[in-house]
This record gives structure tokens, C-alpha cells and sequence, in this order.
């Protein structure tokens, strides 16, 4: 078979891509011009690939060698000639070089996003671009991903498509399953698609799934008319299984477009206690935000009732002094064993000046240093990670104190002392059920293979003088002032978690107090029971009868919760999921985060649908997965410090991985695939 070929729908050996553009041709539809680089131009730059019962370190090198081993091959005698000539003839002024192999755009086999496409290839990068697409074969990533299919790597055909490229004045993706979708679904990745064009394309893609089935195809307007790139079949969406937590929502059912899913902050399910202190505070308290427990989960909404009186920024600190003092001095007179109303009393005292007066001054500390940027040096935007970082605070001081536990290996008892002497009241979750350190210190000792690579901080003072090289020297006193202000916030938005949590920890202990007194009186199973009542009988509990049935139930409907969590987007596909990555590539398995995990295996995936900041120093990993967040978020920042592989943003992780699967975590592709 020749190195290059026509497009025929029909032949198997130029892949799903090519084949497909074949297809849509032949149905009389505009297509780009193009043609086929078979699979004899991969098989004669990489005459061997291995076969590879499992994925390991020694497969990743082994997949090393034969990418740069693909990349150097020679062309086939001819071959740069004929590719030119034809290349030639098209005309484009820039090309697609699209991956067209086997392993891909079948039905329940799409690979979306594993193998590689270039776009808009000027002529003299073709060919480079050429080796890229067939090195994308051998791509760790896309080898796990065949290898979880039950296929070999690079299975025939790995053959490319090439042809004119269009950029057109708008792009996306349509689908139609016919007897599952009322009408096709039409997105846009770029541009406006003009209304008789979108309705041309639907009618015509609903009679192409009419007889070919369920399909999706990619598509590109320009030029006045719709241009066909590639079809390929469409798996349509399960029903979506529905989330009875609305329900609990009364009045209009409109108003649940005003709720959002705390998911950044609180991903699990709330115990009873904790959902009776949301509406504790959320009726006593003014912040700005409402919130409600719905399905067991936390919501919140914007609330356009009055706020406390406000302060300024440049008033923070002290404000925050006197706060923490005050707070100080009243959980000194709680004592270690206090009373619940007492207890509770200062929770409220604190929340409202933390939530509904510092964060307010907090926030527009830093919306301070950003509109001064943007309206006299808009090209430092950038800067401004940088501007906030290396900013001492209670994150830092966690951090040092953390990064001692583990240089001792546990054996300093003096390193663990000194970090619950000042964290000890913080515990894994932002739940009251949950465990304080103080509580449970053998917590704080993870079995670590390797201290955690530190990084140094970015240098705030040189992008500040970047600043001031671009602003007038006029300005450089206000530069200073608002700097200083919006680093005060960044450790101050860090103090303010610390000392909500030490008044959490006191309505734990109050709460304990009360559940072991119930424990003792034979009307609790356990005193940790009384976090699975609603607090209003935990305030009041002489006069409810059944308490310790009421406390099963209340932990039957919280385990249920965690079952049924609110709907996040899909995933890839049943193999793998996608977000944005960071730091390399690893294998090892499965755990899905919980409190108390910190390493079970040397060779811990942790997976997660968010992480707070105070238990990352704490948790040992090879590399972290997280259905939310980006890369200037917690997570991928720390991962970065730590030098260990991070995928964020991979919404789908927690219908995809159960606990103990085999994974890949590519954090450069960043893509996440289970191997087994």
C-alpha cells in the first residue's frame, strides 16, 4: 500500500477521521480538500512497538525511546516529494495534520482529546507537525487509554489526515441521537453562527443520524457556507439521575437559579450539627450570602439585605486584633469542657464580624491593587500571583510547622507539639463531626517517602519594582500603600479561617460535653452520636424521646447524602477524564480523599472533589487529581511546590475512579486515564 492515498469512506486503512471525511464527501456535502498518510509511514519510522502487558515506569521510558527514536527516523525515500506535490495542489495557505487511527472515534471508544491535531499548520511545518500526530500514538496518555480499551498500543491503522485549513468566522460541534433527542445540540467554540445556518445544520444532521445512527460532527462556517470536517458516533448523555435537593427549596421553583453548590469549599454532605449551625448563623448573621443545606449539601446565594457597618481596608488588622483578642479571652473563659449555649454564643459573635466586616475589607483590599493596575499599568496584571505571594501568615506558619513533622519522621514529639499548639483546633473537613487534630494527633505524622520538594516563594519584590518601572514616580507612594494593604489581606484571609475554626472546635467540645452526658444516661450509642441530631435537639434533648433512633436515622440520611451528591459535569468517557494539568506523568492507585488519609500506599493517587489548604501540608501523595480548581488555585500550587504531578478541573473523577484503581496521571497532557 502507497504512503499517501485518496480519502475513501471505505477503506479501513486511513482511520476513523480520514474515513469519515470520505464519507461526508461522498453524501455531497462541502468538505476541505484533503488526503491520507497510511499507516506504512508510521510502520516504516517505527518498525517495532512492543507489547505491553501492563503500564509501569519501565513502559513509560520504553515509550520515551520510541518517540525520539519516531522523531529522528528518516522519511521513506520519496516520500517529502510526494507529500509536497500534493500539498502542492491543495494550496492552502495553512493545513489540519489530524490523527486518524484505529484506537479512535468508534462507538464507546471516542479518545476525545488523547491523540494529538494541529491546526492551522503553515506549509514548512507540516512535516514536523506530521511526526507529532504519529508520535501522539505512543504518548503515555494515549497508551493507557488504548491499553484500558483492551487494545494494543498503535494498533493499525495509525495513519493521519491532512488537509486545508479553515478558519472561518465560527467553529464548534454538533449531535443528534434520533429517538433520544427531541433536536439536535449545536455548540459554538468560536464565533456566531448566523440562525438559518445553525438550522440548515441541524436539518441535515438529523437526516444523516437518521440513517447512519447516533452521530456527532465537527464543523466549520466560512466563507457563507457550512464546511463538514469529520463524523463520528455519538454516545448521547444517560438521563441525568435527579437530585431530589431542590426539593427542599420552598416558594417558586425559580428561585433555584439563585443557589449555587458550595463544592470549592464544602464537597461532602453536612452532618445535622453542622447544617444546625448554617442556620444558626444564616438567621442571625448579616454577610452577604444566604445559606441553606440542600440535600445534605451546602448552597449559598447572594443576599441584598443591609451588612454590618463596613471598614476600611487599611482598617483590617486592627480590626482583626481586636477581634481575635476578644475571641481569645472568651474561649479562655469557655474553658476545655464548656456549655453548648455558651459555646454557641461565641460562634455566632464570631461569625458575622469575620464573614460579614473583615472579608468585605479583605476583598476590596485586593480589588484595590487590581484596579490600580489596570487603570495605570494593565501590562502587570500578570504580576499579581507574584505581588501576593511569599506573604508570612498562618498558611506559612502551617506549612513550616508541618514541614518539621516531617523532617523528624515523628520521632520529635516537641515538632508535633508545636503544631497543635497553634492548629490543633483545626481539623480535615469544615465540619463540627470531624475530628480535631488535637483530638487525634497520630494524624499528623504521614508516611512519607521523601520530604516534600519546597519551592521559593516568587519574588513580590522584584514584580513590584517591575511595577514601578512602569508607572510615574507620582504614583509610587499610592503603589506602596495599596501593596502593603492587599499583602495584609493575604494573611489575613488566612488568620480569619484559623480563628473560625477555634470557635468551631469549641462548639465541638460543647457538643461532645452534652453527647457523652446522653452516652452516660443509656440514651446515646456513642457520645459522637450527637453530631447526627439536628442541634435543636442537641440544645434541648431532655424532653425528645428516642434519641439514639433519631441519631441512626440522622446518620442513614448523612451516608445517603454521599451517595447522591449534587450533578457535576460528565466525564471523557467510562476510562478517562480531562482537566488542566501540571508537573509530569505518574502511575499508581487510587484514593479517594477522606479525613484522616494521608498515605495508605507508597504509591497514592489521591482523588478528590476539592481540598482545603490547612490539610494539604498534612497529606503525602505522588500526585493529586481534583474535580475542581485551576492552576493558580490551592492544589495545583502545592503540587507544584511538592514537584508531584497534578490534574485539576477533572470534572467526572468520582463517576469514572473507585478507590484502588490503577491510574496514569499525566499532569503535562493533563489528562487522568485508569489502567486498571
Amino acid at each position: 500500500m502507497s504512503i499517501l492515498s485518496d480519502l475513501g469512506a471505505a477503506d479501513v486503512q486511513l482511520g476513523g477521521k480520514a474515513g469519515s471525511l470520505a464519507w461526508l464527501a461522498e453524501q455531497g456535502l462541502p468538505t476541505p480538500r484533503g488526503f491520507a498518510i497510511t499507516d506504512v509511514l508510521f510502520r516504516a519510522l517505527c518498525p517495532r512497538v512492543p507489547g505491553f502487558e501492563r503500564m509501569d515506569q519501565a513502559v513509560l521510558a520504553s515509550l520515551d525511546v520510541l518517540r525520539a527514536g519516531l522523531m529522528q527516523a528518516p522519511w521513506p525515500s520519496g516520500f517529502c516529494q510526494e507529500l509536497h506535490a500534493r500539498l502542492g495542489a491543495i494550496g492552502a495557505s495553512s493545513y489540519a495534520v489530524r490523527s486518524s487511527f484505529a484506537s479512535e472515534d468508534l462507538a464507546g471508544q471516542l479518545a476525545p482529546g488523547v491523540y494529538e491535531s494541529r491546526r492551522n499548520v503553515p506549509l514548512p511545518e507540516v512535516e514536523l507537525a506530521i511526526r507529532q500526530v504519529l508520535c501522539s500514538a505512543l504518548a503515555p496518555g494515549a497508551v493507557a487509554y488504548a491499553m484500558a480499551h483492551g487494545q494494543q498500543p498503535a494498533k493499525a491503522p495509525v495513519a493521519v489526515l491532512v488537509h486545508a485549513f479553515l478558519l472561518g468566522q465560527a467553529e464548534g460541534s454538533a449531535a443528534f441521537a434520533p429517538g433520544r433527542m427531541a433536536e439536535p445540540l449545536v455548540t459554538l467554540r468560536r464565533g456566531q453562527l448566523p440562525v438559518e445556518a445553525e438550522a440548515a445544520l441541524g436539518k441535515t444532521l438529523a437526516s444523516l443520524a437518521t440513517t447512519r445512527g447516533p452521530l456527532e460532527i465537527e464543523w466549520v462556517f466560512a466563507d457563507g457556507r457550512m464546511v463538514y470536517l469529520q463524523a463520528r458516533p455519538f454516545e448521547a448523555p444517560a438521563s441525568p439521575v435527579s437530585w431530589l435537593g431542590f426539593d427542599d427549596l420552598p416558594g417558586d421553583p425559580t428561585a433555584r437559579a439563585l443557589w449555587r453548590w458550595d463544592v470549592a469549599h464544602n464537597p461532602l454532605p453536612l452532618s445535622p450539627a453542622q447544617a444546625g449551625l448554617v442556620e444558626l448563623v444564616d438567621g442571625k448573621c448579616s454577610v452577604g450570602i444566604r445559606q441553606r443545606v440542600l440535600g445534605g449539601y451546602l448552597f449559598c446565594a447572594l443576599d441584598q439585605g443591609a451588612l454590618p457597618p463596613s471598614i476600611a481596608a487599611e482598617a483590617a488588622s486592627e480590626f482583626f486584633a481586636s477581634l481575635r483578642a476578644e475571641v481569645e479571652a472568651r474561649l479562655a473563659r469557655l474553658g476545655a469542657r464548656p456549655d453548648l449555649e455558651e459555646a454557641l454564643a461565641l460562634f455566632v459573635f464570631a461569625y458575622q464580624p469575620i464573614f460579614g466586616v473583615l472579608q468585605p475589607a479583605l476583598r476590596q483590599a485586593h480589588a484595590g491593587l487590581r484596579a490600580f493596575l489596570e487603570n495605570n499599568a494593565p501590562a502587570a496584571l500578570g504580576l499579581l500571583p507574584a505581588l501576593r505571594a511569599g506573604v508570612a501568615s498562618m498558611a506559612s506558619e502551617r506549612r513550616d510547622r508541618s514541614a518539621r513533622i516531617h523532617s523528624a519522621a515523628g520521632q520529635d514529639k516537641r515538632a508535633r507539639a508545636d503544631y497543635l499548639a497553634l492548629f490543633g483546633d483545626e481539623a480535615p473537613v469544615w465540619d463540627v463531626c470531624a475530628a480535631t487534630y488535637a483530638e487525634t494527633p497520630d494524624g499528623l505524622l504521614p508516611d512519607m517517602a521523601r520530604r516534600p520538594n519546597e519551592s521559593a516563594a516568587p519574588d513580590w519584590q522584584g514584580a513590584s519594582a517591575q511595577v514601578e518601572a512602569i508607572i510615574p514616580p507620582s504614583l509610587h507612594e499610592q503603589w506602596h500603600h495599596l501593596l502593603g494593604v492587599a499583602r495584609t489581606a493575604v494573611s489575613l484571609g488566612e488568620a480569619d479561617d484559623w480563628l473560625y475554626a477555634r470557635t468551631q472546635a469549641a462548639v465541638r467540645r460543647a457538643l461532645l460535653g452534652v453527647g457523652k452526658r446522653l452516652h452516660d444516661a443509656a440514651r446515646l450509642g456513642e457520645a459522637e452520636d450527637i453530631f447526627y441530631l439536628p442541634l435543636a435537639l442537641a440544645r434541648a434533648p431532655e424532653a425528645a424521646p428516642a434519641l439514639a433512633v433519631l441519631a441512626a436515622a440522622g446518620r442513614k440520611a448523612w451516608s445517603r447524602a454521599r451517595r447522591f451528591p449534587p450533578p457535576l459535569p460528565d466525564a471523557l468517557d467510562n476510562k478517562a477524564v480531562r482537566g488542566t494539568g501540571t508537573g509530569g506523568r505518574v502511575i499508581g492507585r487510587v484514593a479517594w480523599h477522606r479525613p484522616g488519609l494521608h498515605a495508605t500506599t507508597s504509591d497514592m493517587i489521591l482523588v478528590s472533589r476539592t481540598l482545603l489548604p490547612t490539610e494539604l501540608p498534612l497529606i503525602s501523595a505522588i500526585a493529586i487529581v481534583s474535580e475542581t480548581g485551576g492552576l493558580l488555585d490551592h492544589v495545583a500550587a502545592q503540587a507544584r511546590e511538592r514537584g508531584i504531578p497534578a490534574v485539576v478541573g477533572a470534572h467526572g473523577a468520582s463517576s469514572v475512579f473507585a478507590e484502588g484503581d490503577l491510574v496514569l496521571v499525566d499532569g503535562d497532557a493533563g489528562l487522568v486515564v485508569k489502567i486498571s
